[in-house]
């Protein structure tokens, strides 16, 4: 790597930074909560610890608490199993949640998610509502909890973001860190979950060894949106993405999700589904009998076996950020921040979920297990970005370093095979070939093999880096090295909409309907019957998404086939029989073909 030169600046103010390349978040128009600082949370809350016997105890009351004092009882307890709560349910009773949504509740308009994902998505949707019920879920009137202490008590009118600046890899990484009090995304926009406490972040990667601009600040290449499906290379977009917004070139636009607050890169809805934990080894097999029987649907696409929600990220709401309605109150943190360093518990109330999606989150150091995030530590090779110089003068710069290290990689193995050659012929020479000592030279043989198949592989890996110092190394595809682009869902044709919109809602209850019939006691008439009313609601299904052919003519098929396997079976003898004889027919002819041409 090149080391910085004299008119570049080496290690620029960290608040100057942070303020440069501070993103704007966009939020969905109904959105509830804006990112608020924590300070004023924690002074409202209650701290609770999980003893052996996995009870929890209360051991802080609201107003008892601030930053310094979790922090010393973060690292007194030292570990997971400690959660804050700052809901107090008995405030929000049924009265007051029904008035507030005929009267103050922000208006929303929302799409209907059943409609963009097939039947059996649906169903496993309604089985994982019916779970909430014996899971840990959060309490009825949390949300409206959390937004009267918001209003009141948290300042929405300054909201605020944690900045942190890390130097690593050659990068300078701008990481923002922001705190919604409640996520309401089951509630509020039909979500698959809820919980209290919400952190999100926003990563900006800057060149920390290249020149800077006319203000003497690093020019950005790359950019994180915290997302929901996302790792490694997917995470990241390049700067000069078409798909990344900029503010007056040096603020990235966060579409953030409505109640998630996940972030999207392009406003719109967002089609999302979450395979159980359960169903992992069975959704691949449903996958691929999707794409020979029903090509038209989701599932057969890769996204439709699963809970489906939409994420609402369409920005039309309030702005947060520069030319925005609010801007950005800056808190600076880092690895010595007490609070963030010592607690390592849940923001937000312990629903003890097993499946995770209503408990409370962990702060921006840690996950829940009290483990550091691999965000925090390692922001480079979280996002995908170890093996990603910052700029191209670097980037050449390793493959002029690493064609040297090739060429004394190759005279060492050259030698090594040509002299191991040399002496494998000698000492075989006079001797039978299958005499021991030959046989004995097997293993000297395969050495000297595998060194000159390394050097022929060395050799094609330098060639490839020849072509890349001769022809240039960027790609100019800023989605190269994406395997999957998150895009919003596509409008469709109204009609159709509204014919899947409606479809939707009864079919669910039609296929758990005929799920029952088949419970209860068998009588073919029954069965024959149920069959017959699934074939119609496939129908139905294909009819709504313009595939009706499609399915009639794989419904015959399957019909056929069914046909030809019970003709078999009441008929296996004279049906195996002739499969015999037809297979002695073939053998005699393959016989009598190769005996002639004997």
């Amino acid at each position: 790597m090149t080391s910085p030169s004299p008119g570049q600046v080496d290690a620029p103010d960290d608040l100057r930074l942070l303020r440069a390349f501070e993103p704007v978040v966009r939020l969905t128009q109904g959105e509830y909560f804006v990112p608020v600082s924590v300070d004023e949370y924690v002074r409202r809350c209650s701290l609770w610890t999980q003893g052996p016997d996995g009870v929890l105890a209360k051991v802080a009351d609201p107003g008892a608490l601030d930053l310094a004092l979790l922090a010393q009882w973060g690292a007194a307890l030292d570990g997971p199993g400690q959660s804050l709560s700052a809901v107090s349910v008995q405030a929000s009773r049924w009265q007051r949640i029904k008035g507030w949504r005929r009267t103050v509740r922000p208006t929303f308009r929302a799409g209907n998610r059943l409609a963009e994902v097939g039947l059996f998505a649906r169903v496993i949707d309604t089985l994982s509502r019916l779970s909430l019920l014996i899971r840990g879920a959060v309490p009825g009137g949390s949300a409206l909890a959390s937004l009267e202490m918001q209003q009141e008590h948290l300042r929405p009118d300054v909201p605020a973001y944690h900045g942190r600046v890390v130097r690593y890899g050659g990068y300078i990484v701008c990481q923002y860190w922001y705190f919604y009090a409640f996520n309401n995304w089951r509630s509020g926009f039909s979500g698959v979950n809820e919980h209290e406490a919400d952190w999100e972040q926003v990563t900006v990667y800057l060149d920390g060894i290249g020149p800077v601009d006319e203000h003497g600040l690093p020019y950005a290449r790359w950019v994180v949106f915290s997302a929901h499906d996302e790792t490694g290379d997917d995470l990241r977009r390049r700067w000069d993405d078409p798909d990344l917004m900029l503010v007056e070139g040096r603020h990235p636009v966060v579409f953030a999700g409505a109640g998630s607050h996940s972030g999207a890169y392009l406003a719109g809805d967002y089609l999302i589904t979450v395979v159980p934990p359960r169903l992992g080894g069975i959704v691949p097999a449903l996958r691929r009998a999707a794409k020979v029987l029903t090509p038209w649907t989701r599932a057969a696409q890769g996204s439709g076996l699963g809970i489906p929600y939409i994420d609402y990220a369409r920005g039309d709401g309030l702005g947060i950020g520069p030319g925005q309605a609010v801007s950005w109150s800056p808190v600076l943190i880092d690895d010595e921040t007490p609070w963030v360093r010592d607690y390592r518990g849940l923001w937000g109330h312990d629903t003890r979920d097993r499946l995770g999606g209503e408990r409370g989150p962990a702060g921006p150091r840690y996950e829940r297990d009290a483990t550091v995030r691999a965000s925090w530590g390692d922001p480079v090779g979280w996002a995908g970005l170890a093996k990603v110089a910052p700029n191209r003068e670097a980037e050449l710069e390793l493959v002029a370093q690493r064609l040297g290290e090739i060429d004394a990689e190759l005279v060492v193995l050259d030698e090594s095979a040509e002299g191991g050659r040399h002496d494998l012929a000698a000492r075989a020479a006079g001797l039978p070939p299958g005499a021991p000592e030959v046989r004995a030279l097997e293993a000297e043989e395969r050495r000297v093999s595998g060194a000159r198949l390394a050097s022929v592989r060395l050799r094609d890996e330098r060639e490839r880096m020849v072509r890349a110092l001769r022809d240039g190394i960027s790609s100019p595809d800023p989605h190269a090295h994406l395997r999957h682009r998150r895009t919003p869902l596509a409008s469709s044709d109204r009609g159709r909409a509204k014919l899947l919109s409606a479809w939707a809602i009864i079919s669910t209850p039609l296929i758990l309907l005929l799920v029952a019939s088949l419970i209860l006691p068998a009588s073919w008439s029954r069965i024959s019957a149920a069959v017959l009313m699934l074939l119609v609601v496939l129908a139905v299904e294909a009819f709504a998404r313009g595939f009706l052919l499609a399915y009639l003519w794989r419904a015959l098929l399957v019909i056929a086939i069914a046909n030809l396997v019970v003709a078999f079976l009441r008929n296996w003898q004279f049906a195996l029989a002739g499969l015999l004889a037809g297979t002695a027919l073939v053998v005699l002819i393959v016989n009598v073909r190769d005996a002639r041409r004997g």
